[in-house]
């Protein structure tokens, strides 16, 4: 065993929220290491090489630039520039013989999906009000660093830092996109199947679930601007990895945390080849990890905060490349919708992801052939079987079933043109990302979980504290983020009045 090192803040996991979080805190002078398990920095927010392509590993999407907005906020505090592309449309929706394109220009959008279906005044005044909700929620979200309040402190902020003209919205956060939906009298089948795919990728819930404080949000994401990022989204992370060590911090992969320990001057953390030591932790490591690698009451906090989320999804995942036959003006993202019935049992999800390479981006993909990354819901559980030959078969099923779906409703996509492909399951993301029974996505959206009932930044132990996707916000590169930059005031808070 190495000696303990000393540092000022230690991050264990390198998703977006620990990165961001990393990165505000060295930018203040604090010697900062940040530990990963796998070989590749970005946890579900990264890019991986396989048999010479470059393909995402999990978010495919990326906003977060716009005013008010978390990586915006990254990019001014610290001068980082994230390479990234606007691309439009930001993406299309096959629904039945339906074709929905997402568009940018909100009055645009108004007029397409009331061309889809119908009811355009109901449409004008729902997503209206769904953009105007979701602007405030942004630009609140990046002004409350410290909610959820944990204590008194943190009621000060929360008092004195907001305008009371935007309270108009907490009511939102007790009624359901469901419940607004009914408002405006909309209320055919096809849109709701349409707004509750929507939730699935954005809240991992439907529309009677989901708050309409956040399902305002999820809903109205492609009415931001949407990036590519050329190579893949692994180019993010690493230009943020760069500013890290150019403040001076260290970032370390193939450094699995496998214990962190409160001590009477912090935490020591350690690895299998090493140990080190800092009045501070910050755990990037979702909360169903957390009582794996900690003991004590600290353990036993975990344990109960995990066993409060049990319902998570985990994906189904498919990396393809193909030959690009594609319509040359097709959008980079689709989400294919089908019906109940189609979709076999191994999976629990209406709709199938897709994401493509940009056709100019040859660092993914040499000239004349695409990255496709394909993403479906499903029951982490029903993967975790001691049975390998059942557990092949399952995955056999299921791509096969997405292939034969992608050639009925994606334009320009031939199966005879496959050139590579593999899958992964739940129990794959464990093994890959360390993500306990492969979860992903955080916790989805209830609407029995009031505003306060998530878990915030700041435990009740002195010197840990939380960021990513099972922490306020939630999930999504913006919202991971966001509990990053919550995660670093709450961090300089501790150290200066310490």
């Amino acid at each position: 065993m190495k000696a303990k090192k000393q540092y000022d803040i230690i991050v264990a996991g390198s998703g977006m929220g620990g990165m961001t979080a990393a990165a505000l805190l060295a930018n203040r002078g604090l010697k900062v290491l940040v530990l990963e398990a796998a070989h590749a920095l970005g946890g579900c927010s990264s890019s991986y090489y396989r048999k010479g392509y470059w393909f995402e590993s999990g978010a495919t999407t990326l906003i977060g630039f716009d005013k008010n907005h978390p990586l915006r906020y990254l990019e001014d505090q610290t001068g980082i520039s994230i390479p990234k592309k606007e691309i439009r449309p930001s993406m299309q929706v096959r629904q039945d013989n339906k074709v929905v394109t997402q568009f940018k220009d909100m009055d645009t959008w108004i007029e397409e999906i009331s061309r889809v279906y119908g009811q355009r005044e109901q449409q004008k005044r729902f997503w209206t009000l769904a953009y105007d909700l979701s602007e405030v929620v942004w630009k609140v979200s990046l002004r409350n660093h410290f909610f959820p309040p944990v204590n008194w402190k943190d009621l000060v902020p929360l008092i004195t830092q907001n305008n009371p003209k935007d309270l108009w919205i907490l009511p939102y956060a007790l009624r359901s996109v469901d419940d607004v939906m009914k408002d405006y009298h909309l209320d055919r089948p096809d849109f709701r199947r349409f707004v509750n795919e929507q939730l699935m990728i954005t809240a991992q819930s439907s529309a009677k679930e989901t708050p309409f404080l956040f399902g305002a949000a999820a809903l109205t994401y492609t009415n931001y601007s949407n990036y590519y990022v050329p190579g893949g989204l692994i180019n993010m992370i690493h230009e943020i990895r760069d500013f890290i060590l150019k403040k001076g911090g260290e970032v370390k992969t193939k450094c699995a945390v496998e214990q962190i320990n409160r001590t009477a001057k912090g935490y020591h953390v350690h690895t299998a080849e090493s140990s080190c030591q800092a009045p501070v932790v910050l755990s990037n490591i979702p909360v169903w990890n957390m009582p794996y690698i900690t003991s004590g009451e600290i353990k036993d906090y975990f344990t109960d905060e995990s066993e409060e989320y049990q319902q998570a999804w985990g994906a189904f995942t498919m990396g393809v490349v193909t030959n690009d036959n594609y319509p040359k003006n097709l959008p980079l993202h689709h989400q294919l919708h089908f019906r109940d019935s189609e979709a076999p049992k191994e999976i629990d999800s209406n709709s199938i992801f897709v994401s493509f390479s940009h056709s100019k981006d040859q660092q993914r993909a040499e000239k004349g052939k695409r990255v496709l990354n394909i993403s479906m819901h499903t029951q982490p559980d029903f993967w975790f079987i001691d049975d390998q030959k059942e557990y092949e078969k399952r995955k056999r099923e299921v791509s096969k079933y997405i292939v034969r779906k992608l050639d009925q409703l994606l334009p320009g996509f031939h199966s005879g043109d496959i050139i590579e492909q593999f899958s992964a399951t739940p129990y794959t993301w464990q093994n890959w990302v360390y993500r306990k029974k492969g979860r992903v996505g955080g916790i989805p959206q209830s609407m029995a979980r009031s505003l306060t009932d998530w878990m915030p930044a700041e435990t009740p132990f002195p010197g840990l504290f939380l960021c990513g996707d099972t922490v306020f916000p939630g999930q999504g590169i913006p919202g991971v983020a966001l509990s990053g930059i919550n995660a670093s005031k709450r961090i300089t808070r501790y150290l200066e009045q310490s």
